[in-house]
């Protein structure tokens, strides 16, 4: 991500425009902390920079080898679970995946805008907009379904074919690939507040004749006044690339189908399901052909599985979840690691077979749970 010339210059941009000198800033998903440095080096009073993740500690380092150790604070945490002493003047993150829905990303964003930013303060960035085409991507494609049409000994792999097309991979693809315009397909405003999940429904006319293959996913953003970026086919390489929503086949158009497509992602938990549907309009003998298709679908859910998650469910501890809760409970300001572990060995033989095994899963607890 540092290494990505446009994205770091847009953020740095946008950061030396909106920081002034005094304010707070907060950093959210901060990772080396490089836009922390950038709010100190733009005058920044005081810097929090926070991360789910350990590398806040090496981001710490790089922040005292700049000579801002005393400015910034780095807290390893879930940023909807921190307490700062002040609100934040600015706030910039870039909480994305291939796309800006991104497991809980724009519900910490909303999060931090509603709790922890300044009344007047600024969000970098602003807002993402969502784009769509359809693609025509026959090598991707070929790559994505040729292991399963081929068999292997003479053994049918097929039936697999669909929770591979029920999918979503992530690529890097040319402009000349698309077969029709963009359109936008949802707008994020972070200022105003996004919501996580985003739906619509698109009429794409084919600009050439060629073979789709499905739909081709991207935003651009608006970091601040009108600095930012396309993570698009066509733009300069970027480290997001783009999200390909192939089709159950390959379907050959014509300059001037209709192309009706509709999108639809919701955040269930903590990740997003994806329906797709497909429909050829107009002339040519495929017109009237429809797919329709879902992530759920790819995701091999077992009957049991969904049981386990239904509101009315009944659950009861299994063996390995009475182990768990033994040593949570154990984990009393007073017993070492080592301690609770050679217990729980003794009390969950069938679960620790060593009391290395239990010393593993009670530090995974207690790097969790504990304070």
């Amino acid at each position: 991500m540092v290494a990505d010339r446009e994205r770091l210059d847009a953020y740095s941009k946008a950061i030396a425009k909106a920081v002034r000198p005094g304010d707070a800033v907060l950093e959210i998903g901060c990772g080396p902390g490089v836009f922390a440095l950038l709010a100190c080096q733009a005058g920044a009073r005081r810097v929090y920079a926070i991360d789910s993740e350990e590398i806040v500690h090496f981001a710490r380092e790089l922040a005292a080898a700049n000579g801002f150790a005393e400015r910034t604070e780095f807290i390893q945490i879930d940023s909807r679970k921190v307490q700062l002493p002040e609100r934040m003047n600015v706030i910039v993150s870039d909480l994305r995946g291939s796309l800006p829905l991104f497991g809980r990303a724009i519900t910490s964003l909303e999060d931090a805008r509603q709790r922890l930013l300044a009344p007047g303060g600024i969000l970098i960035p602003q807002r993402d907009t969502l784009k769509a085409a359809v693609i025509e991507a026959n090598d991707f494609y070929s790559q994505l379904v040729a292991p399963w049409q081929n068999s292997v000994s003479d053994i049918d792999l097929s039936p697999a074919l669909s929770l591979a097309l029920n999918g979503y991979d992530g690529n890097q693809f040319d402009a000349e690939q698309l077969l029709t315009g963009p359109q936008t397909w949802g707008v994020l405003d972070y200022s105003t507040g996004a919501r996580a999940c985003a739906a619509a429904d698109l009429n794409f006319s084919v600009t050439r004749t060629g073979t789709a293959h499905g739909v081709c996913l991207w935003f651009e953003t608006d970091l601040l006044d009108g600095i930012g970026y396309s993570s698009g086919p066509g733009s300069r390489k970027t480290v997001y690339g783009q999200v390909f929503l192939p089709w159950l086949e390959a379907v050959p158009v014509q300059q001037g189908n209709e192309i009706f497509v509709r999108l639809q992602a919701n955040l269930v938990g903590e990740d997003y399901v994806w329906q797709w549907e497909m429909r050829i309009c107009g002339d040519g003998g495929n017109a009237g052909r429809c797919f329709q298709q879902s992530t759920f679908l790819g995701a091999n859910f077992t009957p049991q599985s969904l049981r386990h998650r239904a509101a009315d469910f009944v659950p009861s501890l299994s063996d390995e979840g009475q182990a768990n809760r033994w040593l949570l409970l154990a984990m009393n300001g007073k017993t070492s690691l080592q301690q609770m572990a050679q217990a729980a060995a003794q009390r969950f033989p069938a679960i620790f077979p060593r009391w290395e095994d239990a010393l593993h899963r009670a530090a995974e607890l207690a790097a969790r749970f504990s304070r």
